[in-house]
């Protein structure tokens, strides 16, 4: 089976009806036919060790994380697995955002696991954001082809990412789904027709660069329907917990917390030498989030004098 997408040609010409319900379609799944046999050529290509990530883009409410899931239930299937969990407090295949995927990825290796999905989630609000996912990704690439993971990144637009993936060849689907109304639909593009998107991103105005994805012929395309009540729930609970932890951690850095490890950087200690010292002056966190504990900054001028006053009567610091 060849590693390419496939290109998808429909015989006639017909108006398609579809129920946007829980009902499989006739081949028994939830998604068209074209994506399944794009999918099996991608899990073809990964067993050859050859690093491969799918992405998923469009606007809010077109169902890039349901279109993800299903995505991962067909890899499972395709290696005897059941669908993937989305238990709040157990979804391995699921990350939602830059840290807790790289966590994420390590577990799906050691659970033999096929696919990970990494849900955007809020991740780039900011430009530094993007650019450590970024640094992040190339980095993990490098090393990553043995580990046989698909890898499924959902984003608002795939042109965020950057362009050493492209140069390295390391995106080899793009899905971008649009004009959902009662199924999904999506629109799949080789690496070749990426590129081609990507070139008229640039050279599109700013107020026309959403047309770039009209300037290039589809591979393939085809709808997508929804996940049962059930999951679709557990799934928005989890997207939920996500937005909410990312939402602390965005009041934190308003609020000008830190944690034990920015405090070393800032003082030029070592972590246990900071967090030592820290119980020392019996300073109590601001706020603890999760096992990350966050402190006012108050406490880096504490620390300065304690080294000031190690230093003055000559004792080691």
């Amino acid at each position: 089976m060849t590693c390419e997408l496939l290109t998808y040609q429909p015989k006639r010409k017909y108006k398609t009806i579809a129920v946007y319900n829980t009902t499989p379609y006739k081949n028994g799944l939830f998604i068209s036919s074209s994506l399944a046999k794009n999918l099996e050529g991608q899990r073809e290509r990964i067993k050859k060790k050859l690093a491969s990530a799918m992405l998923i883009d469009g606007g809010v409410g077109q169902g890039k994380t349901t279109l993800a899931v299903h995505c991962v239930d067909y890899h499972n299937k395709l290696e005897g697995l059941p669908e993937m969990k989305l238990d709040l407090k157990d979804h391995p295949q699921l990350a939602m955002g830059g840290e807790d995927f790289t966590k994420k990825f390590r577990e799906c290796h050691d659970l033999k696991l096929p696919a990970i999905i990494y849900d955007e989630g809020g991740d780039f609000s900011k430009r530094g954001s993007l650019t450590k996912f970024n640094a992040m990704l190339n980095r993990m690439f490098e090393t990553y082809r043995g580990f046989k993971i698909m890898v499924i990144i959902c984003l608002p637009n795939f042109n965020m990412l950057d362009s050493a993936l492209f140069d390295n060849k390391i995106p080899r689907m793009l899905l971008n789904l649009r004009n959902r109304d009662k199924y999904g639909n999506y629109w799949g593009y080789s690496l070749s027709q990426m590129n081609w998107i990507r070139y008229w991103f640039d050279k599109l105005p700013k107020g026309a660069k959403h047309k770039c994805y009209s300037k290039c012929m589809a591979n393939f395309h085809g709808q997508f329907k929804n996940l049962s009540p059930e999951r679709e729930k557990a799934l928005d609970r989890i997207s939920t917990k996500g937005k909410k932890e990312l939402l602390k951690k965005q009041e934190i850095t308003l609020s000008g917390l830190i944690t034990f490890s920015q405090i070393a950087t800032k003082i030029g200690r070592s972590s246990d030498w900071t967090r030592k010292n820290i119980y020392k002056l019996k300073v109590k966190e601001a706020r603890k989030i999760g096992q990350l504990k966050y402190f006012k900054e108050e406490v880096i001028e504490q620390l300065n004098n304690v080294l000031d006053n190690k230093r003055k009567y000559g004792i080691g610091t």
